[in-house]
């Protein structure tokens, strides 16, 4: 009886100590800290997801995301190219790499990752979104729209003073109805860089329009008496 005893303690000790939890369990506790703003805690359920299993891509993005929202932006970078490693056809993982490379001043590496953002879709000029088919995996719960790429390319191009190719990157944004506020303040901001001061005027009367409060600032500067 004494060595029954003995030995169910064993077995319990050993079991009880085992984590039979799934990694998409672990990712699904995690969402539901990320929906309550609890993103420290939620990372800490990432990381248990991401050691059951290293390549759940979803639990490497939410954890991505995460960081990123805490300020852990090399955090996040190492995240997104992990995933790239495991999909490098993977273009929100581009995205949210290039956006936290944009956010630690590597404005280059972050075009880079844009560019390949773009590369995935297919080309820039000829590229289309991924959709879902049940027979084929596609990718597209991990599809970004176009416009929303070219979008932070253009922003980290103005950042380099790439201006020409910053301008064609807002003006397609516009196109697109994407971001129109931020992207007519920044084609006014690259025409006054060439001295073109009634289109510039004209794109920022149009920003101010779309609720840009810096636009404002930049029409008493230089269209006031123009």
């Amino acid at each position: 009886m004494k060595k029954a005893v003995i030995i169910l303690i064993f077995f319990l000790l050993i079991f009880g100590s085992c984590d039979f939890r799934s990694s998409s369990y672990y990712n699904a506790e995690a969402e539901k800290l990320e929906a309550e703003g609890k993103y420290t805690e939620a990372v800490v359920f990432l990381d248990k997801a991401i050691e059951k299993n290293p390549v759940n891509i979803y639990a490497l993005i939410n954890r991505g995301v995460d960081k990123s929202l805490l300020e852990d932006y090399s955090g996040a970078i190492a995240d997104y190219s992990r995933i790239i490693e495991i999909d490098g056809d993977n273009t929100l993982a581009y995205l949210n790499r290039g956006k936290n490379k944009k956010r630690v001043g590597d404005y280059k590496g972050a075009i880079k990752d844009f560019d390949e953002a773009i590369r995935t879709k297919g080309a820039e000029f000829l590229w289309s979104d991924k959709e879902e088919n049940p027979l084929v995996d596609t990718g597209f719960e991990f599809d970004v729209p176009m416009e929303e790429i070219r979008f932070e390319r253009g922003l980290a191009r103005y950042k380099v003073d790439s201006l020409k190719t910053a301008f064609d990157d807002f003006t397609f944004c516009i196109q697109r109805n994407y971001e129109l506020a931020t992207s007519h303040y920044m084609v006014g901001i690259i025409h006054i860089s060439y001295g073109k001061f009634d289109k510039a005027c004209n794109a920022l009367a149009k920003s101010k329009e779309y609720g840009d409060l810096d636009a404002q600032v930049m029409i008493d500067k230089y269209c006031r008496n123009k």
